[in-house]
């Protein structure tokens, strides 16, 4: 369709039947046409195929089968799409309002060669009462530091997965961080576009929850990998696990609630666009 790029949605689920329709909605709801939805599902039984049955006709094609993985899925699902652009929004997370695909294809129509198009996040925590959005211009200077953006938020030109592969499933935490270094390593000329507004809504789950240590293991690999590790790095990497434990320390004194709290409702932007 002139000047309308196909946008390929890939959610990857696994027994998620309670969040799973309000990400599906947010698909459905988008005030852009030229759209495929895709939805990879590790073998759920928890409901989750119900639901996918339900909104049937907002879902371009679906499977539930066994995987390695989220990468794995998400593997498929890239495999699967036939899209100019693919965007991954898993069970849980949704668009940050209606506008978001007309928003990310305006760009695309001024800009004919893209090949990535990242914004910001709202991250938001119902349980614990707050909100606010992250996410930083990508600055190869300070990405050995880690993912300063969620994936959610990021639009790839279907090309990327041609010209560099698919995401590494060596790495089973943070394979989308290796992905985007590989991405920045492989390409003198990026052609990168950054639209300095929230475009999705990301749950967080709190520290027990987020394989923290593991994620963090896996970043200081992948961060090796690409780049002359020095001394100030491994500090870097160093106070980041002792915060952690002094994180745990104060979860243990029920006061860790508290502290986030006042570090995200004072410290951090709030959604305001």
């Amino acid at each position: 369709m002139q000047n309308k790029p196909l946008i390929s949605i890939v959610t990857v689920c696994l027994n998620n039947a309670k969040d799973l329709g309000k990400t599906i909605l947010s698909v459905k709801n988008q005030n852009y046409g030229n759209k495929e939805y895709i939805i990879i599902d590790g073998g759920s039984v928890d409901g989750t195929i119900n639901i996918i049955n339900k909104y049937k006709d907002v879902i371009s094609y679906w499977i539930s089968e066994k995987d390695n993985g989220i990468y794995d899925a998400m593997n498929k699902g890239i495999l699967l799409a036939n899209g100019d652009f693919i965007n991954f929004l898993n069970a849980g997370d949704y668009y940050f309002n209606e506008d978001i695909l007309k928003i990310v294809t305006n760009e695309i129509n001024k800009n004919k060669d893209i090949e990535l198009i990242y914004g910001l996040s709202e991250n938001f925590s119902f349980l614990e009462g707050f909100n606010f959005v992250s996410g930083n211009k990508l600055d190869e200077n300070i990405l050995w530091k880690g993912m300063p953006i969620c994936h959610q938020s990021m639009f790839f030109n279907k090309k990327i997965f041609k010209d560099i592969g698919l995401y590494d499933l060596n790495y089973k935490n943070m394979a989308d961080y290796e992905f985007l270094l590989r991405y920045f390593k492989s390409k003198q000329n990026k052609k990168i576009i950054f639209i300095e507004k929230p475009l999705c809504n990301f749950s967080l789950y709190g520290l027990s929850d987020s394989n923290y240590l593991a994620n963090l293991k896996e970043i200081q690999l992948i961060s090796k990998k690409y780049y002359y590790f020095d001394f100030l790095k491994k500090v870097y990497f160093l106070i980041k696990r002792v915060k952690y434990y002094f994180l745990v320390i104060l979860k243990n004194f029920k006061i860790y609630k508290i502290y986030r709290k006042i570090k995200y409702n004072i410290f951090f932007k709030k959604t305001i666009f």
